[in-house]
């Protein structure tokens, strides 16, 4: 990997929608040219983020340069909640797979020493919790270059399926006699049936993203939807994103259509080496006379062979539907970096409890 200079970076915070905005074209070239981004660090997802969610926060967007040419962002905004910790956080928190800073290929190190050198100048944050980080996070250069006060606590895994096997090797070495009969009898009532896939992208991926709400609600009806999932602001975030995504080859939208009839979509989110699946949804009927998760994998598997993608991420939990199929699994973590010993031990010490509530939901601690 190519280092950079050493050279001091020019800092700047942006505190503003408009000038978020224009960051657009720049930011864009950063991304392409970071080793470490997935598509929830892409201009596209996070400004749609901020239109739909930013009127909550203040926004902290820092950009960092060289020469004027943007080497890095830490996309942060800083939250006063009703309980009266000041907390420092990623934009995206909550909605995303995903969290990062973003710095250019070989200037990690140097994204890292000044981004902990300005946290200090964002505001009177008392802890900066620093959500969804993967082991290979450009994040966890900050972790280090903290001296102050920090931990870092699991927060969420992320199966993912290796696509060096073809599709029948995949069913072969990943499920029982049982689960592949019932995956090949789903996909071939699926073809019996005409159900075709369509990869819509550009201009219709805003009309798809409502039909998949509308599915995605449907098929948790009855039962435990996030309540965000139901409002209005979700809806119009994901249809931003997914029309800003699909112009710019960072994502699609997979729907299955049965005549004239649309009973299944599916969001997928294109990285470098990942084709990641975000949300689906599906007709009840499609749930009963499918089982649609089958058609989801071959759906996702296809999709990143076609691209020529090592994998198929499945996102968002260890469910069993899901770790079926996976032959690993992303482990995500968030980091607390704090500057008052009381509120940094209480909220640290609170998130850790939940962390393992949620591995050990029996009490079933080792």
């Amino acid at each position: 990997m190519r280092v950079c200079s050493t050279q001091e970076l020019e800092s700047s915070v942006i505190r503003n929608v408009g000038d978020f905005a224009a960051l657009e074209r720049e930011w864009q070239g950063l991304y392409h040219n970071s080793r470490l981004a997935t598509p929830f660090q892409s201009w596209a997802w996070l400004y749609s983020w901020w239109q739909c969610y930013g009127a909550d926060y203040e926004l902290r967007l820092v950009t960092l340069r060289a020469g004027g040419l943007l080497v890095g962002l830490l996309p942060l905004m800083l939250e006063r909640s009703r309980l009266g910790v000041v907390r420092l956080l990623f934009v995206g928190s909550g909605l995303s797979t995903y969290l990062d800073v973003i710095a250019r290929e070989g200037w990690e190190g140097q994204v890292a020493k000044a981004g902990v050198e300005i946290l200090p100048r964002l505001g009177p944050w008392q802890v900066a919790d620093l959500q969804q980080l993967r082991a290979d996070a450009a994040s966890w250069g900050l972790y280090g270059s903290w001296t102050g006060l920090k931990t870092y606590i699991w927060q969420t895994s992320c199966p993912v399926v290796d696509l060096s096997r073809s599709w029948d090797e995949l069913l072969t070495t990943s499920l029982n006699q049982k689960q592949r009969s019932n995956t090949r009898r789903t996909l071939r009532r699926a073809e019996e049936d005409g159900v075709i896939r369509k990869i819509v992208e550009g201009e219709e991926a805003e009309q798809a993203a409502r039909r998949l709400v509308r599915l995605h609600r449907e098929s948790w009806r009855g039962r435990d939807i996030s309540p965000e999932h139901l409002t209005r602001r979700f809806e119009s975030h994901l249809t931003a994103a997914a029309k800003r995504m699909s112009a710019r080859g960072l994502g699609a939208i997979s729907e299955f259509w049965r005549g004239e009839e649309i009973v299944a979509s599916h969001f997928l989110l294109l990285g470098r080496d990942f084709v990641g699946g975000y949300l689906g949804g599906a007709t009840s009927e499609a749930l009963r006379r499918y089982s649609i998760y089958p058609l989801y994998m071959r759906d996702g598997t296809d999709l990143a062979r076609d691209r020529d993608l090592a994998y198929f991420d499945l996102m968002w939990g260890k469910a069993p539907h899901k770790m079926r199929w996976s032959s690993n699994v992303i482990e995500n973590n968030r980091v607390v970096l704090g500057r008052n010993q009381i509120v940094w031990a209480s909220y640290a010490g609170y998130q850790l409890l939940r962390s393992r509530s949620v591995l050990y939901p029996s009490g079933s601690v080792p």
